[in-house]
């Protein structure tokens, strides 16, 4: 079997959906028919170019998007205790 080969502007598209867009790797993998672990490849490279590019004092790119992601998820979690408190209000007004 063949390796696939991937232009420079493919890769950087998908390490986009995943760095800047939130998308998951597992969801990116489906999308664009590329093994989950060549993706984490592709980010850990595009992390590392960022990295050794950044300015002096500045706050890492490695650190920024390990921010980005755990900020995801705070915000899922809020979305979720909120549309569970919208149901309970709900529930509860139609008691009353």
């Amino acid at each position: 079997m063949k390796k696939q080969r991937y232009t420079a502007e493919f890769k950087q598209e998908a390490v986009k959906l995943i760095l800047i867009d939130g998308t998951s790797v597992k969801e990116v993998s489906k999308q664009l028919g590329v093994p989950e672990g060549v993706l984490y490849s592709w980010r850990q490279k595009h992390l590392d170019e960022l990295e050794a590019n950044a300015p002096e004092g500045a706050q890492s790119p490695k650190a920024l998007a390990k921010e980005n992601e755990q900020l995801r998820k705070e915000l899922a979690k809020a979305r979720r205790m909120n549309e569970i408190l919208k149901k309970t209000v709900g529930y509860f007004s139609e008691g009353a």
